[in-house]
């Protein structure tokens, strides 16, 4: 799993999110920057990939089509301080999982990273952190 942020309260939010769903905290990685969450997108190939458009380096849904271009089947959660008809438009077209406003709603957020990695611990002998990564 990827959180794309700067956020400090948003990435203890998603920590708290994570425990309470029973996933361990260490399948989180967090980068600061969109130039980052590109890089790790493409090393590490995570499920889910939270992206808080507040990164200032490049626009949110231009880090979306990025993210989307390099990875098609990755799961996007697309959090927003600058909601608009327009944004929202444009990001549920780009088929994103989620969208929503800053702060997310916790226990929705739990809900959410339950229904995504529930089944997958569920159903392997492998460790989590494996589960939370596709193969290449």
């Amino acid at each position: 799993m990827l959180l794309i942020s700067p956020d400090r309260d948003l990435k203890h939010q998603v920590h708290a999110c994570l425990s309470t769903a029973g996933i361990t905290t260490t399948t989180l990685t967090t980068v600061r920057s969109s130039e980052e969450g590109l890089v790790a997108g493409a090393r590490i190939r995570p499920r889910l990939v939270i992206l808080d458009d507040s990164t200032t380096d490049l626009d949110g849904p231009g880090l979306l089509r990025a993210l989307r271009q390099n990875d098609p089947a990755a799961l996007i959660v697309y959090l927003t301080v600058f909601h608009s008809l327009e944004l929202e438009r444009t990001v549920r077209q780009s088929g994103v999982l989620y969208y929503t406003e800053k702060p997310p709603d916790s226990s929705l957020l739990v809900k959410l990273l339950a229904a995504v990695f529930a089944p997958l611990l569920q159903q392997a002998a492998v460790s989590p952190r494996s589960q939370l990564t596709r193969p290449r």
